[in-house]
């Protein structure tokens, strides 16, 4: 009969300290999710519930080494009879676990601890290493995360800045083209209005020119048939200019020093670039009208000849 109440009790003994283990397990569970962003309010709520756990929590006291610190429970001292585990983070201990007896309750040979309760210490560092490894993780991820944003900031304030500046050298540009081309209006131009009156024969021809190519210069013609017409050669744009101008083959060859074959090619040119091959429009009219948006307009009867 004694023998059979000793072994019941044995079991009631062993059942209410497994108890108490899972128990300790599923509160370092619960303590994670209450304290994921804060690694010291978890280690400390972990020591903190580890002496109930263990079989004679009213002696017993724990504490918990993570890096270059602490936690302890109330009241901690140390003594001889320790029990520990180490945390481990990639292969390396990082802390260690640790309860200790302040002084020795009756126990049986095998010392004040019991072999479940080593188990359980090995258990409670393993998920502490855990959590500690997940909390690292997520506190890296955050960092990260800022890093981006204020790099996202940075670059959202520097194509600002850009913006700005190309919008300044834009109206600074602009200011620029107006100061030339008054300039030329109001200073060159009279000169060669004069000069183009006091000359005759040939030299009326390039003072004409040179009158023409400053007004062309005032004016936004150049720029668009380079900007449309990115194909034509240096050449071909001066040619095509003379031939908006109203110069004809024979004064074109005359004033360029070149044959007027030579002009009659170039003109072909020109023609085909701007997709006029197959097409009756007059090169001089469609060259006028190109870029005031008359182009699809012009038609003529007769093909380009060499006296447009």
């Amino acid at each position: 009969m004694n023998t059979s109440r000793k072994l019941q009790s044995d079991l009631e003994l062993a059942l209410r300290e497994r108890i108490k283990e899972l128990d300790c397990l599923y509160t370092i569970s619960t303590l994670q999710e209450m304290h994921f962003h804060s690694s010291d309010k978890f280690l400390q709520s972990v020591v903190d519930c580890l002496p109930r756990s263990w079989q004679f929590p009213e002696n017993a006291c724990a504490r918990i080494k993570y890096g270059d610190k602490q936690y302890i429970t109330k009241g901690f001292s140390e003594s001889k009879w320790r029990m520990a585990a180490d945390i481990f983070a990639d292969g390396k201990p990082i802390g260690v676990v640790e309860v200790y007896y302040r002084k020795v309750s009756p126990s049986n040979d095998e010392g004040p601890f019991l072999k479940e309760e080593y188990a359980l210490i090995r258990a409670v560092a393993e998920r502490v290493s855990s959590v500690l490894m997940h909390m690292k993780a997520e506190a890296d991820l955050r960092s990260a995360h800022k890093a981006i944003q204020r790099e996202h900031q940075a670059l959202q304030e520097a194509n600002i800045a850009l913006r700005a500046v190309l919008s300044r050298l834009e109206d600074e540009k602009q200011e620029i083209r107006a100061s030339i081309l008054s300039n030329i209006q109001k200073i060159i131009m009279p000169i060669v209005f004069e000069l183009e009156l006091e000359v005759t024969g040939r030299q009326r021809s390039y003072v004409t020119l040179l009158r023409q190519s400053l007004q062309e210069i005032a004016s936004p013609f150049l720029t668009l048939l380079s900007k449309e017409h990115m194909q034509l050669t240096p050449v071909e744009i001066a040619i095509g200019t003379m031939i908006r101008n109203g110069l004809s083959t024979k004064e074109i060859a005359q004033l360029r020093c070149i044959s007027a074959a030579t002009v009659r090619r170039h003109r072909e040119n020109i023609r085909r670039k701007m997709g006029l091959r197959n097409r009756k429009a007059n090169l001089a009219t469609y060259l006028q009208a190109s870029f005031s948006g008359e182009s699809n307009s012009i038609r003529k009867t007769s093909g380009d000849t060499e006296g447009e």
